[in-house]
């Protein structure tokens, strides 16, 4: 019975940050959305970055108000080592594509708020509550906590900017890295790498988006703060390692990945000058180069993959012309350069003033899309297929034992009703040339 991804994050590097209080004596609860269903599921914890060992005093995985207990090599604890990670033993839970998927983890150690990404998650009051039905919520964080609390470092579903309406982000927390499913005969495995746009969430909406029987599973590994060619800087090292540094971690170690959707934002071109060295700032030969590294290394494990036009910079676009030039650029050689792409850009740009997102599917910040309307109620998201499922081609039987060369189709839709763009994978078999 194979394994497939249905959630997944990229763990990063919060050491230093202060983002959240460390844990001791209290269990975090993850609720996770299943890109794909299957009859089996597993865990990975990740102490990818730290100083010192993880204790997990007892972990327990969720569907449906059900709640297993799972052990690590037949044993209820484990200890993390510095760098590695663990997997549980699978917990006969069946999930269903879109559910939602629970994971507690007891901590009962001091333990630091390091390996993460940071997005929603619960914490306890003190004690053990991995797998119980009562959950007591730890309750408001000390002031200066909550005062450091903004995008993308927050606990609690809605981060507001003063004077905006807020945004939803996605589920995650600390050292929950994938879950797994069995039986879930997936048909492909998208990996979506990127920053901040893609860590917010539109992965999640894309595998919602799909039919049950398509069996794609659309996994995020996005960090907010990342670049393709540079590391975070030192002052903020949960914004990541380069995306082509971390490329064989988190794109080649996603179990039966088969294609990669690359959608980055402006940070390369961003972030110098402002927060990092002016002397960081890219070329456009630069940047290209950093795409085509990340082409040929996928299309080297046999990955299709789908590049994405980059999306406004925001306001500040009107007071640095230079960096807004650049993405022009850069989204210039994205559609012209042969390689299929899907079109975030022209989905979301303002009409008036291509520099600008149309407020109707801008976040506070009007640089992020949003998944909300102006009320704060979840937008209604179009169909991956104009019929629906059943305008969908069905993949034809092909000889038991021979290869799936499954294709991707991708593009951007602008809905009248002001809808963010989604992503359409369709699994298609490959007509043999």
């Amino acid at each position: 019975m194979g394994w497939a991804p249905t959630w997944t994050q990229a763990m990063t590097d919060f050491r230093g940050e202060d983002d959240e209080p460390p844990f001791d004596d209290v269990t975090v609860r993850m609720t996770v959305p299943a890109s794909i269903g299957g009859s089996r599921v597993r865990v990975e914890l990740s102490n990818r970055f730290a100083d010192d060992p993880v204790r997990i005093g007892r972990c327990a995985i969720g569907v449906g108000g059900q709640f297993a207990e799972v052990s690590f090599d037949g044993k209820p604890s484990t200890e993390i080592p510095v760098g590695e990670s663990r997997w549980s033993d699978p917990a006969d839970l069946a999930v269903g594509h879109g559910g939602q998927v629970v994971v507690d983890v007891y901590l009962p150690d001091p333990t630091p708020y390091a390996s993460a990404n940071g997005f929603t998650f619960d914490r306890s009051l003190p004690g053990d509550f991995a797998g119980s039905p009562e959950f007591p919520l730890e309750g408001s964080a000390p002031a200066e906590t909550n005062a450091s609390r903004e995008f993308p470092a927050t606990n609690t579903a809605t981060a507001p900017e003063p004077g905006g309406a807020g945004w939803t982000l996605p589920a995650g927390g600390p050292f929950l890295r994938t879950v797994e499913v069995a039986g879930a005969g997936a048909k492909a495995v998208v990996v979506c790498l990127g920053s901040s746009s893609t860590a917010m969430g539109w992965p999640q909406y894309t595998a919602a988006l799909l039919p049950a029987d398509a069996k794609v599973a659309v996994v995020n590994r996005g960090i907010a703060g990342n670049r393709i060619r540079m590391d975070a800087p030192r002052q903020t090292p949960s914004w990541g390692r380069a995306g082509l540094s971390r490329f064989d971690e988190d794109v080649l170690e996603t179990h039966g990945a088969t294609h990669l959707v690359i959608a980055y934002n402006s940070n390369d071109w961003g972030l110098p000058g402002r927060i990092t060295p002016l002397d960081e700032m890219p070329t456009l030969a630069q940047l290209i180069d950093g795409y085509r590294e990340l082409l040929e290394r996928a299309r080297k494990e046999g990955l299709t993959v789908v590049l994405a036009t980059v999306t406004p910079l925001g306001p500040e676009a009107a007071d640095e012309p230079g960096r807004e030039d650049l993405r022009l650029a850069v989204n210039q050689w994205i559609r012209t350069c042969g390689h299929e792409f899907v079109d975030f850009d022209a989905a979301i740009g303002s009409p008036a003033d291509p520099s600008r997102l149309e407020d109707a599917y801008a976040a506070p910040d009007h640089t992020h899309p949003t998944s909300t309307d102006p009320s704060g109620s979840p937008r209604r998201w179009p169909r991956p297929w104009p019929g629906g499922s059943s305008d969908r081609q069905t993949p034809r039987a092909r000889p038991s034992g021979s290869p799936a060369p499954w294709s991707a189709t991708s593009t951007a839709h602008r809905s009248p009703d002001g809808l963010p763009p989604h992503l359409l994978i369709t699994t298609t078999e490959a007509t043999p040339s």
